[in-house]
């Protein structure tokens, strides 16, 4: 009796048997992606059926803020990348709080971004294409997936450490700033090693470097941002599960058991590895930690250039 106690509600509920991953960007997209392997193996483990509900725009906020404002039982995650405890900087009268309404869960996985650019760019690497265009005195132009955007913030520190003027150009999705570097309208766009390889083997774009601390496999030819000459430079994006702040220990820990057993699992890791992820499983507190770091890190990046989400 006391087992059955602990269980979460929707275990002793028949309505209420499906649950949601939210996700603040559009089907496609990498965080979609990671919302529908995890769906898919938590619908097999907490015995229940659950899908992804996206919710793109405004920099994911309003999936964000349909989460924090969501009931505390367990119906509603929210899935997040490395953007979001950056947030609360960027957009100053939110509606919610990115750290102090949500409760963690876990760190899902990390990938590394992979600086693509289109194939008439001068230079064979990012040292070359930063030297041409210091030289010629002419900027270079970013597409972002989005203003405030782990690539937008990524490529924004990349423009204050190399002294390079980079013009950024903001689209709703990383397919659309895809495209328009592959058809030269602008120089070049951030991308998870996933989406970058296709294109790369195609031709259709080449690789400048990686923003990973060593060079990756899949690519051995291409160098890390650090060895393009802008030391200590490392950016690696990451996915986390967060609850309502209100959620019970007990619904915590029953996602956290399931989140990490997923991650443990060998053909689970092997889909994930495939696009470019490495899973991270580990307790809430992991994600805690990482949370606060980077919202002082990119809080601090944002009030020094002034970055605003227009």
């Amino acid at each position: 009796m006391l087992a059955l106690a602990a269980m979460p509600a929707w275990a002793q509920d028949p309505g209420a048997r499906v649950a949601r991953i939210v996700v603040g960007s559009a089907a496609g997209a990498s965080s979609d992606t990671v919302a529908r392997l995890l769906a898919e193996s938590f619908t097999r483990t907490l015995g229940r059926h659950f899908i992804v509900d996206n919710k793109p725009g405004a920099s994911s906020n309003i999936a964000a803020d349909l989460v924090a404002k969501s009931p505390p039982d367990g119906n509603q995650l929210l899935l997040i990348y490395n953007a979001h405890p950056a947030v609360g900087a960027l957009f100053p009268h939110l509606p919610f709080d990115p750290i102090k309404d949500f409760r963690s869960v876990g760190m899902v996985g990390t990938t590394p971004y992979v600086l693509v650019a289109t194939p008439t760019l001068p230079g064979r690497d990012l040292g070359e294409a930063l030297a041409q265009a210091k030289a010629v005195g002419k900027p270079l132009t970013f597409g972002s997936t989005g203003a405030g955007s782990p690539q937008h913030l990524t490529m924004e520190r990349l423009r204050k450490e190399s002294g390079v003027d980079i013009t950024m150009v903001h689209y709703k999705g990383g397919a659309l700033a895809a495209n328009d570097v592959i058809a030269g309208h602008v120089n070049m766009a951030l991308a998870t090693p996933s989406l970058a390889l296709p294109q790369l083997k195609a031709g259709r774009v080449k690789a400048l470097a990686v923003t990973s601390d060593k060079r990756l496999p899949e690519l051995p030819q291409v160098p890390t941002v650090t060895e393009a000459g802008i030391r200590g430079f490392v950016s690696v994006g990451w996915f986390a599960l967060l609850l309502p702040a209100a959620t019970p220990d007990a619904v915590v820990q029953r996602y956290n058991d399931a989140l990490n057993t997923a991650l443990s699992n060998a053909p689970f890791k092997d889909r994930f590895e495939a696009q470019g992820i490495t899973p991270t499983p580990g307790a809430p507190g992991v994600l805690d930690r990482q949370m606060q770091a980077d919202a002082k890190i990119w809080t601090r990046l944002i009030k020094e250039l002034n970055i605003t989400p227009e």
